[in-house]
Order: C-alpha cells, then structure tokens, then sequence
C-alpha cells in the first residue's frame, strides 16, 4: 500500500439537478444505502491509508460542517467554507496550505459512489512521477477521454491534444485525480478556476499529465436524480430485501416491492404499499399510503397515493 497522507473531497456544488431534495440536504449528504455518501467517502481514504482529508464547502456548509464534526472517523478531517464557489482548481488551490508538506494528494468529487481499489493508482502516480494522475473508468455514457497505451491523455471532450502513436481508448474520467503538490503552482489564487482546463493545456504540452484506466469495480455519479435511483437499483438487487433502518418503524400489513430503502426514525403506518422508493429520515407514511417510484425527503409527511413524485424536505403531501 502507498502511504497516503493526506486527501481531498471536492464537495461546494449546489447540486442543482438534485432540486428540490438539494435546497435542504447538500448532495455529499444525500443517503446511499441510509449512510450519507459524504462518510463512506471519508471511510474510503481511511481504507487506503489517508490520515488527513480536507473537504470545501459552500452550498449548506455548515450541514456539512455538522456532519463531520459530530464523526468520529478515526483521522483529522477539516472542513474550509468558500464564500463564493471556485470551482475545483480554484477550491484545490484554496487549500494549498493545507497541503504544502506532502509531495501528492488525493482529490475526490463528493457525488460520486465507487468500489474501486486505488492503491495501484497511488502507486503509478508517484512511480511515474506525474504531475497528475486522471482516474478512468469505461463508461460509454460519458466517455470524452482519450488515452493512449502509455497513459497519455490524447484528446479531450474530441478535441486532439496529442498526436495518437498507438491505440487509444475514449474513457469517464471519473472525479478522482491525484495530484503533485507542484501542480498548484499552476492554477492562479483567489478566483474561480476549472481545473480541466489547466489538465487540457498541459497535455496539449506533452506534460506529464496521465490517466489510468481503473477496470475492476463499480463507478456511479449522482448529479441526477435518475442517477440517484439507478444507484439504489444497483446496489439494491431486485427482489433483495427492504433497506429497513434500525430505528424505522413498520407497521402491520405493509408490503414493500422492488428496491425499497427507509431511513431512520420513519414510520409506516399500516396496510401502506411501498414499491421502488427510497425514504430519508423522519417520514411519516400515514396510514394506507402508496408510494411508487418516490422518493422523500427527510421530515415529511405522506398520504395518500403518490407516483413518480420527489417530496421535498419538510413537507406535508396529502393525494387522495
């Protein structure tokens, strides 16, 4: 294993296709499995052998702040507010400091949900010596990657970066990177940056920046809802049993369907049908209730028939 010192979670997006769930919770605490997605990132770099992360934080920041805080993760983890967002180069940058006694880092998006075992990519990028390291994963959705055999990135988006001297292979890039401490020096202080940009115009140079393509393992963005979904659907088999939280309550005579999760301290009142929905927490599912293909957010109370439907947070939804 690499030692891994220290690592970073890139997690000031608004999250604005996760609307109207993202007004109240922010996307790196959207649930996963009833865990928000935020601590099984952290859990993550522990694994592989960080002991210091640091994550940026805008859209409610200080949900975040709790969040981390209240843990207990078993390394220092801090929390650095941007007053307006910078976007990833310009986040990155913000935390320099924080990085300046390590020779490489990890940065990581914080709407992602992998399986993937980084420790060889750890280990590629300081054998190599890159300036940074793009993790790539096959996936035809959002393939704009272009790499050679050697890991050269070739092209960009279908733009030619490099001359292509063997085969390529379009790949995700897929919100990890790992990243020299000297690349900092090239993305400018104190002002919205994108970080491709600078990836682009080094390629472009023939520097040395790399991919490495990652082929065992599952990769999922949850910038959508639909994404959102489809994760529970996979991590959820059909036909698996119900996701029920310790702390959920379930009345009698309730029938759950398909891949159903239910967060804590909720309460399903009896005769209820729940079928493909996934509940936060602190849910009131009055009695005799239908939910198809929902979800709700945290602190709501339902009744009656829902279908299709998003429940934003804190609200009360009656249909008959």
């Amino acid at each position: 294993m690499v030692e891994l010192m220290k690592a970073m979670i890139l997690a000031a997006g608004r999250g604005k296709r996760l609307e109207p769930l993202s007004r109240v919770r922010p996307k790196p605490l959207f649930p996963v499995l009833n865990k928000p997605l935020l601590g099984v990132i952290i859990g993550q770099l522990k694994g592989i052998g960080a002991g210091e992360v640091i994550i940026n934080a805008h859209h409610l920041a200080e949900k975040i702040e709790d969040f981390v805080y209240r843990g207990k993760w078993g390394l220092r983890v801090e929390v650095r507010r941007e007053p307006a967002i910078l976007g990833t180069g310009g986040g990155i940058k913000n935390c320099a400091d924080f990085f300046k006694d390590t020779p490489f880092f990890l940065a990581v998006n914080a709407d992602i949900y992998h399986t993937f075992d980084l420790n060889p990519v750890l280990k590629y990028h300081e054998e190599a010596n890159n300036l940074a390291t793009l993790v790539l994963y096959d996936y035809p959705p959002f393939n704009q990657v272009g790499v050679d055999q050697q890991g050269r990135i070739i092209s960009i988006r279908g733009r030619e970066l490099q001359r292509c001297t063997s085969p390529a292979r379009i790949l995700t890039f897929t919100g990890i990177h790992i990243i020299s401490t000297e690349l900092l020096a090239y993305i400018p202080h104190a002002e919205y940056f994108d970080i491709m940009k600078l990836y682009t115009e080094l390629a472009s140079r023939a520097e040395a920046v790399r991919g490495y393509q990652v082929r065992d393992g599952y990769w999922r963005d949850i910038g959508r809802l639909q994404d959102y979904c489809i994760l529970h659907q996979h991590l959820l088999a059909e036909g698996a049993r119900p996701l029920i939280h310790s702390t959920a309550r379930v009345e009698e005579d309730v029938r759950m369907e398909g891949v159903v999760c239910v967060g804590g301290r909720t309460h399903i009142g009896r005769g209820s049908l729940i079928k493909d929905s996934i509940l936060w927490e602190e849910i009131v599912v009055e009695e005799g209730s239908i939910l198809e293909g929902c979800i709700v957010g945290d602190e709501t109370k339902v009744e009656g028939k829902h279908r299709g439907e998003v429940l934003a947070p804190g609200g009360s939804y009656v249909k008959g």
